[in-house]
């Protein structure tokens, strides 16, 4: 398994915070010292599910009761440019737009991401003196091996819109 953290970001613009898969000290001009997987569940938080805890609420609900989800099939297709695939107890999450943006991780560990990400949307932080404790994140595989792995399950969904 993999170990990262989601930190939170301030922006000046929008006066509060975002999450991130890059350090605090990190320039985003550069390659993220955590690695790409940690920065597409990131992005696919404040993309796909910015400020809503109705939005949480609904991924979390479809994510524990698959069957009777909007996609009982686990192809949650593209949202917000990111797509969302369940099959077997595994979750792919890859950015449509940055390839090396892939990863691979259970239902459960994203249960416990999305919980946690409720806690910080529920919260009151307007100080950017005073960041949000990080989420700390367990993942299965991120990039090509993600993608690789996710391929060969059983009844998995097609990633051609990936392939180069």
């Amino acid at each position: 398994m993999i170990n990262k953290k989601i930190y939170y970001w301030w922006s000046p613009d929008d006066s509060s915070y975002y999450p991130s898969g890059r350090e605090p000290s990190e320039n985003m001009r550069f390659k993220p010292k955590q690695g790409y997987g940690i920065c597409e569940i990131a992005s696919w938080l404040s993309t796909d599910l910015p400020t809503g805890l109705k939005s949480v609420d609904i991924w979390i609900n479809n994510l524990t009761n698959l069957p009777s989800s909007r996609a009982p099939d686990g192809f949650f297709g593209m949202g917000n440019a990111h797509w969302v695939m369940v099959t077997k107890n595994r979750v792919f999450i890859a950015s449509e737009y940055v390839q090396e943006q892939r990863v691979l991780l259970t239902i459960d560990q994203l249960l416990y991401i999305l919980e946690q990400y409720k806690v910080f949307l529920d919260g009151n932080y307007t100080d950017p003196d005073f960041p949000p404790e990080p989420i700390d994140v367990e993942y299965i595989a991120e990039g090509e091996e993600a993608m690789r792995i996710y391929a060969t399950l059983e009844d998995s969904h097609g990633l051609f819109y990936l392939e180069e």
